[in-house]
């Protein structure tokens, strides 16, 4: 989508060779789409921001975000994360039909390391797009009177399914837990699948990741 830039974001606690794999897929899945990565360690990767080893949490998670749409000049941004794999097509090439919501991907589906089998995502903000001047206003207000970075602060912005305009797609965003990560559980539906589109099987896929 013309107008567009990726807000990559990571704490860098993922296993290098892991990590790198998501940043080679996501480069070749986006093309020439402009790229903003928000990093805790400096890599290398579309236009680089390092803040430092400020840790993980969800208030640092926005942080970067709104860093990341401070420093891009498209008129809307999308959230990439590090643990993450995107389709080709139904995520980065939407069109929000309105510039004054912000809209999230449901078709996500978790990949547990080590468990052969995809599991649908209650709910997430993995896959987030929006105008980037209406998201940052909502930064803005949730984050002004909040301390620049926090490990303790509750999460801070659009709580579950409130202030979020869901859009879906066929192909699956595939979120990938892995004892490095934020957290290891999350919220899943009672929906299990051994195989999904454009991504095959689960076992398959986790041999890609994980092959030495």
């Amino acid at each position: 989508m013309k107008g567009l830039t990726v807000i990559y974001y990571t704490s860098n606690r993922e296993k290098g060779n892991f990590e790198q794999k998501i940043k080679n897929r996501l480069v070749k899945t986006i093309g020439d789409t402009p790229l903003i990565s928000v990093s805790q360690k400096p890599i290398k990767l579309g236009t680089n921001i390092c803040v430092g080893d400020v840790g993980t949490s969800d208030h640092n998670i926005y942080r970067q975000i709104q860093i990341g749409c401070l420093k891009a000049t498209t008129k809307f941004v999308c959230t990439a994360e590090a643990d993450c794999l995107y389709p080709p097509t139904g995520y980065f090439d939407f069109s929000p039909p309105d510039e004054t919501a912000a809209y999230h991907y449901t078709n996500v589906w978790i990949l547990y390391q080590g468990s052969h089998i995809f599991r649908k995502k209650a709910f997430s903000l993995c896959a987030l797009f929006s105008s980037r001047e209406y998201l940052l206003s909502r930064l803005e207000r949730v984050l002004r009177r909040l301390p620049e970075w926090s490990l303790r602060k509750p999460h801070p912005l659009f709580h579950r399914y409130r202030g979020w305009t869901p859009y879906t797609n066929e192909l699956p965003v595939i979120n990938i837990k892995t004892r490095e990560g934020m957290r290891w559980f999350t919220g899943t539906e009672e929906v299990e699948a051994r195989k999904l589109p454009h991504w095959g099987g689960a076992e398959k896929l986790e041999e890609k990741l994980w092959a030495k």
